[in-house]
């Protein structure tokens, strides 16, 4: 028999060997979590668990958790406008009488807002995932920065008074740049030259006001 049949025999041998490493590899993790755990609860639980009790929860959770990591969690909230009307609103209060806060009711009408909520949607889904700490520094870095922001008088909101107002601020005033300042760069590589290509057009679409079409399952 020649090298290339004892490849091939290999080849075949590791292919239907996997299903039994994967189950082998699940089968270990999970005694391995049971027994840290039977031990851990032990000590914890102060006999009022029985050892069968704790290794079948253990068990369960470690089934869990290995879902968990194969399967990672999708949005909890499917689009922006659910979010903030279910969660935001409800959590995030704020006085606006007197004229140190604005707010405008008919906030998807600023762009700069969609922008700004939209980051404080989609960083808050990615936090709320670290159960220790995630919800302290999604309040500390992110809403407590833009919100300040947004209910500034002087915000993109001022004018609106409690009531949206006809008359947007104006853009910043702005010059065009001397041509040929701002050239593209030029691909590395044809693998490159795609999403190089279609980058100006996402980078001038990234903070516009936009339906929220992807719906996933909670």
């Amino acid at each position: 028999m020649d090298d290339t049949s004892l490849n091939g025999a290999s080849t075949d041998a590791l292919a239907g060997a996997g299903p039994l490493v994967d189950e082998t590899v699940r089968s270990v993790l999970e005694q391995h979590v049971a027994s840290m755990t039977r031990k851990a609860l032990d000590r914890r639980a102060g006999g009022l668990l029985d050892a069968e009790q704790i290794e079948r929860l253990a068990l369960q959770a470690a089934e869990r958790q290995l879902a968990d990591l194969a399967d990672p969690p999708g949005l909890y909230y499917l689009t922006l406008a659910e979010w903030v009307a279910e969660w935001l609103f409800p959590v995030y209060r704020r006085s606006i009488l007197g004229h140190d806060r604005v707010w405008c009711p008919q906030w998807w009408k600023h762009a700069e807002a969609v922008a700004r909520l939209e980051s404080l949607w989609r960083t808050w889904e990615h936090l709320r995932q670290d159960p220790a700490t995630g919800l302290s520094v999604w309040f500390r870095d992110h809403a407590d920065h833009h919100m300040t922001v947004l209910l500034d008088a002087d915000g993109p909101f001022k004018g609106c008074d409690g009531q949206h107002s006809e008359h947007p601020l104006d853009e910043l005033p702005h010059d065009p740049p001397p041509e040929g300042m701002f050239e593209p760069e030029e691909p590395l590589d044809p693998i490159h030259a795609g999403p190089r290509a279609t980058a100006p057009a996402a980078a001038r679409n990234a903070g516009r006001p936009r339906e929220h079409t992807i719906r996933r399952a909670r």
